[in-house]
């Protein structure tokens, strides 16, 4: 065994080339997994608000964004990607894929420079099963796009570091600016920037304007005044939505001391920390108390000039979630989900890649590979969570079925017949899957335009009812689709009558929630 790794490593030090066919393989079974599963499950709330909102031009998107609780820059380029690849649930979800192949690719070659070719395998290795990443690959949102964005700003960090060119800090603002236009929580990776600046530039011998002057060079106020100065057109609009997010209350659940235990389950299993029991939660301690300990001697068993880059490692994976599990305590609204952490979640496979690698060098070959083969079935397992429980809502404890019922009534019912949502919710999850025979509305006097992210709804007549008696007359037979544990889904108008009702039952809870009824309206 010893003798067949040593070999190993020999012949993978000779051909260097191999770095190249090495990430091509591992994108290509990161893209498999990702795209075999993204057409699968139905868009729920928030990626159909992404499917809905890239049908209008430019401007009206940073509009109704604006109104919303992110900024547009994803939207902007989902329009654009929709116009080439259609909207499917394959075209909505293959951009996402796209940037997670990206951040694959940055985090490679970012821990290649900084550590070596042995330890960039490994990360790979790790990335392109992670159940986190492939999850939200999976979902037509913003956050594998801020992931990439944050890996490419490190890169160029680094490099502002090492060459102290202008260039290069140059596209690190920029850089840092398009991650505020991506996603508001990119600003702890670039706070994480700051507290491993604040490490390298600190003397405890100096004093505290020369430590001052360290910090703020001239280099990084540059960056930072790029930064700032192109996101500010954006400014007052993310002031407004944080201020709305946490004046006006939120979906998202307090913290508490099961948080940081589900941040780690969901990592590695793709599962909250409830069902974590037994083995599954045994082989967990063990590794995470594995890869601390490894982290430790990795730290001392790397050369001076490296240890500074495993700093920035271990504050880009570890800053990010800590500073948002303290601003989401009181006074402040909870703001702390697993997946705004997309690029610390990246970075902590780095990360356990420099702790197992460099950390057990002394090891035997066998037992350095154990860690790292229990990190991959973990994975595995958590890559078949991801498959199981696809668009599953762990807040709501519901499935989104939308599409599925839309598949039903178009197998009962004649062409023609037109679906109508019972709730503007419902209605942007369902709209995906409007036909020619079976267009969606939904009644403009039963939606109350409360939240920003109804704006689009009120600015514009689309699929909107607004003279119920002229739509029934026009339209005798209509299915009425929501969200109930009702048998049907209840008629808007007492006198409508009911002729069936379709639904599709939840494999993981047995409830049968999103269903549509028939119901004749035009008596």
């Amino acid at each position: 065994m010893k003798k067949l790794f040593s070999r190993t490593v020999k012949f993978i030090k000779a051909h260097p080339k191999l770095d190249i066919v090495v990430l091509i393989l591992g994108l290509a079974i990161f893209a498999t997994i990702a795209l075999f599963n993204a057409p699968r499950a139905s868009l729920w709330f928030d990626e159909a608000f992404s499917a809905y909102i890239s049908q209008f031009n430019f401007l009206d998107i940073a509009r109704y964004t604006a109104s919303d609780v992110h900024p547009p820059l994803y939207y902007w380029l989902l329009k654009i990607w929709t116009d080439f690849f259609g909207t499917s649930n394959l075209g909505y979800r293959s951009l996402s894929v796209l940037f997670g192949a990206g951040a694959i690719t940055s985090a490679f070659f970012l821990t290649k420079k900084l550590f070596g070719r042995m330890v960039s395998w490994t990360a790979l290795l790790f990335l392109v099963i992670s159940p986190m990443l492939i999850r939200y690959s999976d979902e037509a949102r913003m956050y594998t796009l801020a992931a990439l964005i944050v890996l490419l700003a490190t890169q160029a960090l680094v490099k502002a570091t090492e060459a102290k060119k202008k260039r290069w800090w140059v596209l690190y603002g920029i850089l840092v600016s398009l991650g505020m236009w991506t996603h508001y929580f990119t600003a702890m990776a670039w706070l994480a920037h700051w507290v491993w600046r604040l490490t390298q530039t600190w003397r405890k011998s100096a004093t505290f304007k020369a430590n001052w002057k360290a910090f703020f060079s001239k280099e990084w106020v540059l960056a930072y005044a790029i930064a700032v100065g192109l996101f500010l057109p954006w400014l007052p609009f993310m002031a407004y939505q944080l201020g709305v997010v946490q004046g006006g209350g939120f979906w998202i659940g307090p913290v508490g001391i099961d948080t940081p235990a589900n941040y780690f389950t969901n990592t590695f299993y793709y599962l909250d920390h409830g069902p974590t029991q037994g083995w599954l939660a045994v082989i967990l301690v063990g590794v995470l108390v594995t890869i601390g300990l490894m982290a430790l001697r990795a730290y001392r068993a790397l050369a001076r000039t490296e240890r500074k880059w495993l700093i920035l490692v271990t504050c880009l994976a570890f800053v990010p979630p800590l500073l948002l599990f303290l601003a989401s305590l009181p006074p402040l609204r909870s703001s702390f989900v697993e997946r705004y952490m997309m690029p610390a979640i990246i970075v902590f496979s780095i990360f356990m890649a420099v702790s197992l690698v460099v950390g057990t060098r002394r090891w035997r070959p066998l037992f350095r590979a154990l860690p790292i083969v229990a990190v991959v079935g973990m994975m595995i397992f958590g890559i078949t969570n991801v498959y199981y429980y696809g668009n599953f809502n762990k807040n709501t404890n519901t499935h989104i079925f939308s599409q599925q019922v839309a598949e039903e009534i178009q197998k009962v019912s004649k062409p023609g017949e037109p679906i109508v949502a019972s709730t503007p919710w419902v209605f942007y999850e369902i709209t995906p899957y409007a036909t020619a025979n079976h267009p969606v509305w939904f009644i403009d006097a039963n939606t109350q335009y409360i939240y920003g992210s109804l704006n689009m709804l009120k600015d514009n007549d689309m699929h909107k009812i607004k003279d119920i008696d002229a739509f029934k007359k026009a339209n005798p037979v209509i299915w009425y689709f929501g969200n109930t544990a009702d048998a049907d889904i209840p008629p808007y108008q007492s006198s409508w009558q009911k002729i069936q009702t379709v639904g599709v039952q939840d494999p993981i809870t047995g409830d049968t929630l999103y269903k549509a009824t028939e119901y004749r309206v035009n008596n």
